[in-house]
């Protein structure tokens, strides 16, 4: 991906497309050989020899690799149609996709506050509002009454120069 967004970006490609795309297609590869890691991973849970079924109390033939790869092969269809699809109507996938806003045309105005200036120093006839109240220090259990021991400052590490590990 760090790759091809970079290219697709230049040459214009809508890069929600372009992903879904490459996931799609993704998605396609891990189901067809030679690397089809689904089919590997199905290979690992079916059974290579014939055995007993605890239910039914019949001999159950073994599963081939060659049945494993011709299972997937309905579902690799599907993977292709998608892709196919996903080529031909884009706007299956830019659906949600909004109007593109440019952000040097967004005005920003921040309303000010009663009695402050723009710079937010009191203004010829009012007075500042009060400061607001310091948040409670959270990192520290809730005082009931007696307060609690000052604690050392912990000292600080040389940082110019390599650690020590002895």
């Amino acid at each position: 991906m760090p790759l091809l967004a970079p290219a697709a970006d230049k040459l214009g490609i809508d890069l929600i497309w372009f992903g879904v795309l490459l996931g799609v297609n993704m998605q396609t590869s891990f189901m067809h050989p030679p690397f089809g890691f689904a089919l590997f991973y199905l290979r690992s849970v079916a059974a290579r020899v014939p055995y007993l079924d605890r239910l039914t109390g019949k001999q159950i033939a073994p599963v081939t690799t060659g049945q494993i790869y011709w299972g997937a092969v309905p579902f690799v269809c599907i993977q292709v149609i998608m892709i196919g699809l996903t080529i031909a109507f884009p706007q299956m996938v830019m659906h949600y996709k909004g109007t593109t806003v440019d952000p040097g045309t967004i005005d920003y105005k921040v309303p000010e506050a009663p009695g402050l200036s723009p710079l937010g120093t009191p203004s010829a006839g009012g007075t500042a509002p009060a400061a607001p109240a310091a948040p409670d220090d959270l990192s520290q259990p809730p005082s009931f009454g007696e307060p609690a021991p000052a604690q050392p400052a912990a000292p600080q590490p040389d940082l110019s120069q390599p650690p020590s590990f002895n």
